[in-house]
C-alpha cells in the first residue's frame, strides 16, 4: 500500500471479521492481504473495540491557540465594528496567531468581508424627494412598471469599462506566457455620448449618438439637442396607451424647450428625485454594453486615437447594444 495511507472502514471490518468470526490468525490474514503489513493487521484487530463501523478515531492534534473566549471576543469585535480590519482583530487576541488563522476562523463562521456599496450623498431635501417618489409609486404592479420607458445618456470612452480578465497563470509567469492584460494608450481617449431607452415590455430604442450644438458657447449637448431627439423618437416610442417616460433632472432635460416639447406631445413624465442614478435600471445596461463592446472588438483597446477608431467605437457600441439579450431588459424591471 502507499506510505501512510489508511485502511478503508470496509477493509478494517473485513479484517476484524476474519479474525473474530472465521478465527483466522494474524499471519493468515496478512497472507490474504499481503499489501497490509503484519503489524498493521495486528493493530487493526487490537483497536477494533475502540472504533465504530471501522471509522478512524478522531485524532487530538495540536491544541488550538484560539480558545472559546478568543472566538467570542473576535465575534463581538466584528459585531461592534463591521469595518474592523484583520490587523485590529489580531490585537483583540494579543497576536496569538497570524492573519491566516483569523481568516480560517471567520470562514468557519461563514463570515467574510464585503466591499462597501457606494451611495450618493443626499441632502435632507433630496432624501425627502426620494421618499416621495417611493411613496407615489409604491402601488405600481409589475404591469405598471412594464409601461415605463427608462432613458439616459451614456458616454462610451475607449478603455473604460474593460473587465479584468482572469488566468490560471501566476503573475510572475504571465509576461512570458503572454497572459498579461493590455492597457489602452495613455492620454485623451476617443469617446462618444449616446442616448437610449428601454421598457420592461422588452422594447428598446437604438443606441443613438449625440452630437453637441455647434451654436452653443461650449458646443456641448444642450436642451435644443435633447428637444430635437425627443421630437424625433418619442412620438413613435410612446405610442402605446399608458406609456410613461422617465428621464433624470439634468439641466438639458429640465430646459424649457424640452418641457414644452413633452407637454405638446402629451407624454406622461415620471417624477424623478435628484441624485438617483441607482433607481434607474438602465445604468446596469450601460455596464453590460461596455463589456460587450470589447468582446466584439478586443483590438479596440490598442487602436490609435483618431477618427477611424472613433467610427469603429460608435459602430461597435451600436452593434453591442442591439445584441444585448432581451432577458436582461425583462429582469431589470422585475
Amino acid at each position: 500500500m502507499p506510505a501512510r495511507s489508511e485502511l478503508t472502514p470496509a477493509l478494517r471490518e473485513r479484517i476484524c471479521e476474519l479474525h473474530s468470526a472465521v478465527h483466522w490468525g494474524y499471519k493468515r490474514i496478512h497472507n490474504r492481504y499481503p499489501r497490509i503489513s503484519l503489524s498493521t493487521t495486528r493493530y487493526t484487530i487490537k483497536k477494533e473495540h475502540e472504533r465504530r463501523a471501522g471509522v478512524t478515531k478522531p485524532r487530538s492534534g495540536r491544541p488550538k491557540k484560539l480558545d472559546a473566549t478568543d472566538k467570542v471576543r473576535l465575534l463581538d469585535a466584528i459585531s461592534n465594528n463591521p469595518r474592523i480590519t484583520h490587523e485590529d482583530l489580531l490585537t483583540e487576541v494579543s497576536y496569538k496567531v497570524k492573519i491566516d488563522s483569523i481568516r480560517r476562523l471567520l470562514n468557519a463562521e461563514n463570515l467574510r468581508k464585503w466591499r462597501c456599496s457606494w451611495r450618493p450623498y443626499l441632502s435632507e431635501e433630496a432624501a425627502l424627494k426620494r421618499l416621495r417618489w417611493a411613496v407615489r409609486y409604491r402601488h405600481f404592479t409589475p404591469e405598471d412598471w412594464a409601461r415605463v420607458f427608462w432613458s439616459d445618456e451614456c458616454t462610451v470612452e475607449r478603455g473604460i469599462g474593460v473587465r479584468r480578465e482572469w488566468t490560471f497563470i501566476r503573475p510572475r509567469d504571465q509576461p512570458k506566457e503572454g497572459q498579461c492584460q493590455g492597457l489602452p494608450h495613455r492620454g485623451k481617449q476617443v469617446k462618444q455620448m449616446f442616448w437610449a431607452a428601454f421598457s420592461g415590455a422588452t422594447r428598446r430604442t437604438g443606441l443613438i449618438p449625440l452630437f453637441g450644438n455647434p451654436e452653443a458657447e461650449r458646443t456641448g449637448i444642450t436642451g435644443l439637442v435633447i428637444e430635437e431627439l425627443y421630437r424625433r423618437i418619442l412620438p413613435t416610442l410612446m405610442s402605446n396607451e399608458g406609456a410613461i417616460f422617465q428621464h433624470d433632472n439634468v439641466p438639458t432635460h429640465a430646459a424649457y424647450v424640452v418641457r414644452d416639447a413633452l407637454r405638446e406631445m402629451n407624454i406622461e413624465v415620471m417624477e424623478w428625485p435628484p441624485y438617483s442614478p441607482d433607481l434607474n435600471p438602465i445604468e446596469n445596461l450601460w455596464a453590460l454594453l461596455k463589456a460587450e463592446i470589447y468582446k466584439l472588438r478586443p483590438d479596440l483597446i490598442h487602436m490609435r486615437n483618431n477618427d477611424e477608431t472613433k467610427a469603429i467605437l460608435v459602430a461597435t457600441a451600436q452593434l453591442a447594444w442591439d445584441q444585448l439579450d432581451l432577458d436582461h431588459l425583462k429582469h431589470l424591471w422585475e
